[in-house]
């Protein structure tokens, strides 16, 4: 045999142990099974959860009032085909789910993804224009997202402070005290289609007090920045949970044809470590493949 060819076998042996040696990294490594969706999430956020909605209480969410349904749908863009199904039945007056998850400890800042869509026939609340979706809250804060629209649509994506004892943010949002944060940024891209998975982000930076006027807020619609406010009074004690609840609770008459929402993904992040008072960084992180756990 000539050194060539002991070289060639060389080569080819140490390919295939390396080979090997990936499949078996793989194998022993979990990979997110959403990474590098989340684009708008700052860079070095902590992840603490990333369920895929195999489950609820396995992604160690609370399903309050056990009202959710775990289906299938094989549309589902990141995660199929398991998704989390909330249901607000044609004929009745209250309905939906309420999930919890609440971080260990309180924190100064928090970044929210999921995937999300409701059925085709969803029409929305039709005494006021705010449906409820998901909040970020904390001690004596109760944010939220809202479908903001008529009945029947179009919505977009507002936030609403939700927060009664003095919290004012007349200085930048609308409505008494400020109760609602319209998009700011582009508001065309804000509209949120019945029926269509959209991905909703959320970043959130306590103020350091609830009057000192420097909390930030952003949110995104399918990537695109469609809110950014950067002198909120907002969670001044911290922040420690995400909860999703369409208060569907008694407040609507009969309903003539059944609502659902359905969640494809949820990502939660701790930025900065939590603590910082620095901002966070400015343009968005280029995507990354991050090592979590997933039930």
């Amino acid at each position: 045999m000539d050194g060539n060819s002991t070289s060639d076998a060389s080569t080819r042996l140490a390919a295939i142990v390396a080979l090997l040696t990936l499949c078996l990294g793989l194998v022993g490594t979990p990979q997110s099974y959403a990474a590098g969706v989340w684009t708008n999430e700052p860079a070095g956020a902590n992840v603490v959860i990333d369920c895929p909605f195999n489950s609820v209480s396995g992604c160690g969410i609370l399903d309050a009032y056990s009202s959710s349904q775990i289906v299938s749908d094989g549309s589902a863009p990141i995660s199929p085909s398991s998704v989390v199904k909330s249901t607000f039945s044609a004929g009745n007056t209250s309905g939906g789910m309420q999930l919890n998850y609440v971080t260990p400890q309180i924190q100064s800042e928090m970044y929210v993804g999921l995937i999300w869509r409701t059925n085709p026939e969803f029409q929305g609340n039709p005494g006021s224009y705010s449906n409820k979706m998901f909040f970020i809250r904390g001690p004596g804060t109760n944010g939220l997202l809202l479908m903001y629209g008529p009945s029947g649509g179009p919505h977009q994506a507002v936030f609403g402070h939700n927060t009664g004892g003095g919290l004012d943010n007349s200085h930048v949002c609308a409505f008494d005290l400020g109760l609602i944060c319209y998009p700011n940024v582009n508001s065309g891209a804000a509209f949120l289609p019945r029926g269509t998975w959209t991905k909703l982000e959320m970043y959130v930076k306590k103020s350091t007090t609830n009057t000192s006027r420097d909390g930030i807020l952003r949110w995104w619609v399918n990537g695109v920045l469609v809110g950014n406010y950067t002198t909120l009074n907002y969670a001044g004690a911290g922040l420690n949970e995400w909860v999703w609840n369409e208060a569907w609770d008694g407040t609507f008459n009969p309903n003539h044809v059944e609502w659902n929402h359905f969640i494809d993904h949820l990502h939660v992040s701790i930025p900065n470590g939590g603590g910082s008072t620095d901002q966070p960084p400015g343009p968005p992180a280029s995507p990354s493949i991050r090592s979590v756990t997933a039930p």
